[in-house]
């Protein structure tokens, strides 16, 4: 109890010198968290404004050989099947999400009302695959594929052609092709002025066509970080492509594997740059705190060293005064340190408030909104208490090592 009454009085008794060095952690700690809030929320922002290109993409679409292989000849069609599935989800470590597509074309109706249509039988993760954007209701579920529903997606530019602006197309049941299928989400367009897209589960177009090929394949892959790497990936899919469906490698019309790894090389470019620069700034900050926490804690045991001699000439041992100033330390660090942290936490929560209603209102295009990554905010504050301790431990071992008719004369 002594010891804990000495180190509250010795707080207390020096107010200014503990709220100065609070403040510097408190404050330290504060900007790092704002700091690393709004690099966050840029980060986020720039995220979904290049969201289209923020995943490594790949489409094979089948075509037609133009090279005789081991007794095929020329102008042979290929199509994938349940073994290209396969392959690619259980022997292609890159792969990440797959989905066949199924297309059929022809008119989709309501009521009197009647467009052209581009069915596509696909997987719930096309939408993740492709970053299809919803404006109303929900993209195509798993539910919906293990069950075969007739539900369909369609896009914005078919919803124009068949209903009216005060008939909402969610729950209606439009015919194409002499199937009704009930409508449970629209998408935005993708460029077809003509006619309309529409999205239903693959497994119920594969059984309405009775089709067990399919013309293309959707797939993301992952630890693909250079344009060699996806060059490599690329002719060795290829290869394994020819093995399976016999033809020549080197017959590049045979299958059309494209990609969007410009895109997404770029975007990771962007990311990778930008976030370096968060983190440098981030650390210099830290760095500034840390620094400012060591010079007010030197001063803090220089200024007690006279203290210091007394209580060593009246017996006190080295280990309980160096014991007693640490303690201070960790006191001050500790407290100040997640006022700081919580105040930091606050204040982006209140930024990441105020700006939400300020884009929602002007309709800024770029949605930056501040988030924190709390493993990020303890760790820092956590090493800041940390650095805190050190910082007066070590001025405060230096000082009990004088002898104490020293440091009572000490100036």
């Amino acid at each position: 109890m002594d010891f804990w009454r000495e180190i509250f009085m010795a707080l207390s008794r020096n107010k200014l010198r503990t709220f100065l060095t609070g403040f510097a952690i408190s404050w330290g700690i504060f900007i790092l968290i704002v700091l690393l809030a709004a690099g966050n929320g840029i980060m986020n922002g720039i995220g979904e404004e290049f969201s289209d290109q923020s995943k490594n993409t790949y489409m094979i679409y089948g075509g037609e050989t133009s090279k005789p292989y081991k007794g095929h000849g020329t102008n042979r069609s290929i199509w994938f099947n349940d073994k290209d599935i396969r392959f690619l989800e259980t022997e292609v470590k890159e792969v990440d999400q797959v989905s066949p597509c199924i297309y059929q074309s022809g008119f989709a109706n309501f009521g009197d009302k009647s467009g052209s249509i581009f069915v596509q039988g696909v997987r719930p993760v096309f939408k993740d695959i492709n970053n299809t954007k919803m404006l109303e209701g929900r993209f195509i579920s798993e539910l919906d594929e293990k069950s075969s529903e007739k539900f369909i997606v369609i896009d914005d530019n078919l919803r124009k052609k068949l209903f009216d602006d005060e008939v909402s197309p969610l729950g209606q049941f439009v015919i194409v092709s002499g199937i009704a299928y009930k409508v449970i989400g629209i998408c935005e367009s993708e460029g077809r002025s003509d006619g309309g897209n529409g999205y239903v589960p693959f497994s119920t177009l594969k059984k309405i066509t009775r089709k067990n090929w399919y013309w293309m394949l959707h797939f993301t892959v992952k630890g693909l970080e250079t344009k060699e790497e996806n060059e490599a990936f690329t002719e060795y899919l290829r290869t394994q492509l020819a093995h399976l469906h016999e033809f020549d490698p080197d017959d590049t019309s045979a299958v059309y594997i494209g990609s969007r790894q410009e895109g997404y090389l770029q975007t990771m470019k962007i990311f990778r740059t930008f976030e370096l620069f968060i983190w440098i700034i981030g650390f210099a900050m830290l760095i500034s705190g840390i620094v400012g926490v060591s010079n007010i804690m030197r001063i803090t045991v220089k200024e007690r060293t006279n203290e210091i001699g007394i209580r060593k000439a009246l017996g006190a041992k080295s280990r309980s005064i160096l014991a007693s100033i640490v303690t201070e330390s960790l006191i001050i660090t500790t407290i100040f340190g997640y006022i700081g942290m919580w105040l930091g936490m606050v204040a982006a929560e209140v930024g990441g408030n105020v700006l939400s209603k300020v884009q929602e209102g002007k309709e800024i295009s770029l949605n930056i909104v501040p988030s924190i990554d709390i493993r990020i905010v303890l760790m820092a504050t956590a090493l800041l208490i940390v650095c805190g301790v050190l910082a007066g431990f070590f001025p405060a071992r230096n000082a009990v090592k004088i002898k104490p008719i020293e440091a009572m004369n000490y100036r």
